[in-house]
């Protein structure tokens, strides 16, 4: 029997490793984020109260596809996965509806599909169920064993790390930079702080602010373990550079301390970072989505 006339199969338990198998297999044929195959991560997105999971069996008896529909802020989070091996022959049109009557189900809101390696096919299969994209990134990896550039500062710059003291400043850099941009969250600088030195990975060796003559604290960079999590900018000092120079000595300052490697998303409609990045050596990896009817 085929997953594609297999019986539904629940999925049980807290993360039962054979989702974290299928996970990585999808990660490794399609990209995207690569927190998607951590145990920790799939729990957050598949553990919710409330979820009601579901998947495909093969032949074998091993997971071949899996879905999860969890109760979200707007309505329904719908997410799936669907093993390589068996794609092309209507397993993810069969999870995917079944995921969307699942989520029309259980209660009123938006229906949301979420993916963390969103590929061609799987774009098309979302647009034929009349699902427009809400949402997107692209996903950038660069090699860090080799990086040695150094950071071509604006004219008179002073940068500072991180610390205690200075973690508002850094928050006021972040919402003068994004604020005027389509989804901003509008976070409370105390939660916005607390999200990023809660962090077990957050660094702030590698998180940097920039003051500018004449503007004044002008850009910052966040890091973390393995990614650079936030740059910006805010408007009166973009185009001398700040950017490049912050994202540079962040990577550097990693470089140094033994990181081998470095990730980071960036929108699908911010072309000039996503240059930026490419022109430092970050190579794309996949792309990371939203969906809603």
């Amino acid at each position: 029997m085929t997953p594609r006339d297999a019986p539904w199969s629940d999925v049980g338990g807290d993360v039962p490793e054979e989702l974290v198998r299928l996970a990585r297999r999808c990660l490794v044929a399609d990209g995207g984020l690569p927190l998607a195959g951590d145990p920790g991560f799939l729990r957050r997105r598949w553990g919710a109260v409330g979820a009601v999971r579901f998947g495909l069996r093969g032949s074998s008896g091993e997971l071949a596809a899996a879905a999860a529909v969890c109760p979200g802020a707007e309505g329904p989070i719908v997410t799936g996965l669907v093993e390589p091996a068996v794609r092309g022959c209507g397993v993810g049109s069969r999870l995917l509806d079944h995921g969307l009557a699942v989520a029309g189900s259980l209660s009123q809101g938006v229906v949301t599909v979420e993916t963390e390696s969103l590929t061609a096919p799987a774009a098309a299969l979302f647009g034929s169920r009349r699902l427009r994209p809400v949402f997107a990134e692209d996903v950038l990896w660069i090699d860090l064993t080799w990086f040695g550039a150094r950071p071509r500062w604006p004219a008179g710059a002073a940068v500072t790390t991180w610390s205690g003291d200075l973690a508002e400043r850094f928050f006021e850099v972040y919402a003068a930079s994004f604020r005027s941009r389509p989804g901003y969250p509008a976070p409370a600088a105390a939660e916005w702080i607390a999200e990023h030195e809660a962090d077990d990975e957050f660094r702030p060796g590698w998180s940097l602010l920039a003051h500018l003559p004449g503007v004044g604290d002008a850009g910052f960079v966040t890091g973390a373990v393995g990614w650079i999590v936030q740059v910006g900018v805010v408007p009166a000092a973009r185009r001398r550079g700040l950017a490049r120079a912050l994202v540079t000595e962040s990577l550097r300052r990693m470089a140094a301390a033994g990181q081998p490697e470095a990730w980071l998303t960036v929108n699908v409609n911010n072309s000039g970072a996503a240059r930026l990045y490419r022109d430092l050596g970050f190579t794309s990896h996949g792309r990371r989505a939203r969906y809603q009817l």
